[in-house]
């Protein structure tokens, strides 16, 4: 609970939020739940993605699918940034992660709601970028060939470029992951 409290500069502490256990997770899923707590979202985000406790990725869900509408806060925002990235930490325990993160690269719509400047079709490049980061981060074969698909319809050059960048990291990534079972 400290650990998401704490604006971290370099990012949370990935090994410290892998090792929250079934408690802390519930603890950090009713923290989620609670909007007094929102200023957290974004970290309490990520924590639960890298603990992968049951559950977790309802609650994750459920966040993702909270209407919004009109202006919305700044740690709204930065939570509905973190959202991907939870996804991809989890998606190596929970597959139906890596579906939403597919979803949300090929078939996601523009947001009706905004923050500040960042509105319609520039959030919703900002999400195919942020899902595709997230797949490619995992390293996970199925990550691959979402990021092989969504290469086929793209019609925007800088998200082209954006893909072919996330590939070669997942490729170093799948590598990593690779090496760190062979240990």
């Amino acid at each position: 609970e400290r650990r998401v409290r704490v604006q971290w500069v370099e990012g949370l502490p990935e090994d410290d939020a892998a090792r929250s256990g079934p408690e802390g997770a519930a603890r950090l899923v009713e923290m989620l739940a609670d909007p007094a707590e929102r200023a957290h979202h974004a970290n309490i985000l990520i924590a639960l993605g890298l603990s992968a406790q049951p559950g977790v990725f309802e609650a994750i869900d459920a966040l993702a699918d909270r209407p919004r509408v009109g202006e919305i806060d700044r740690s709204t925002f930065r939570a509905w940034q973190a959202l991907p990235y939870a996804l991809g930490h989890l998606a190596h325990r929970d597959p139906r992660a890596l579906e939403r993160l597919e979803a949300r690269l090929l078939t996601d719509p523009a947001p009706t709601w905004h923050f500040r400047h960042h509105r319609g079709a520039r959030l919703a490049r900002q999400s195919r970028r942020a899902a595709a980061s997230a797949l490619a981060l995992s390293g996970l074969p199925a990550a691959r060939r979402a990021l092989d698909r969504a290469g086929r319809d793209v019609s925007d050059a800088d998200l082209e470029a954006h893909l072919e960048s996330m590939r070669a990291l997942h490729a170093q990534r799948a590598l990593e992951l690779e090496r760190e079972r062979g240990q």
